[in-house]
């Protein structure tokens, strides 16, 4: 295992966050994430309520589409807006226009996982809290 000192990875942390942030959110319904790993930020109405990452062999593509758009109705993404849209199919096609979805590709599982804590602690995502 390779050891950075401090210093720099925290300038890779800020940098990530930067490259985030620069992101522009798309609607999940036409989003094409790539099959990496990376951290993700879901927004509505440009508020982040939820921060993830991905790891595995499908990435960000299957957290993004497959665990969030499509994933049990226990997921947070999908107990957000089960009172309000019961059926499946509709509380999906709502989720695919009105939640947005910014990524980062981040290919080292550590900084991956620090990444993500670092933005939960700065954001405190609603739906994180769930």
């Amino acid at each position: 295992m390779t050891e950075i000192s401090l210093t720099l990875a925290l300038q890779h942390l800020s940098s990530d966050v930067a490259n985030l942030l620069n992101v522009t959110p798309v609607p999940l319904g036409i989003a094409d994430p790539p099959n990496s790993t990376g951290v993700y930020m879901l927004l509505v109405d440009d508020v982040v309520v939820y921060i993830g990452e991905a790891k595995g062999s499908k990435g960000l593509r299957g957290r993004l589409l497959s665990k969030h758009l499509s994933g049990d109705d226990n997921h947070a993404i999908q107990r957000a807006f089960k009172e309000q849209f019961p059926d499946r199919f509709l509380r999906r096609e709502h989720m695919k226009v009105h939640v947005c979805a910014r990524w980062l590709v981040v290919p080292d599982p550590a900084r991956t996982s620090a990444l993500e804590r670092l933005l939960i602690w700065l954001y405190k995502p609603e739906w994180n809290r769930t």
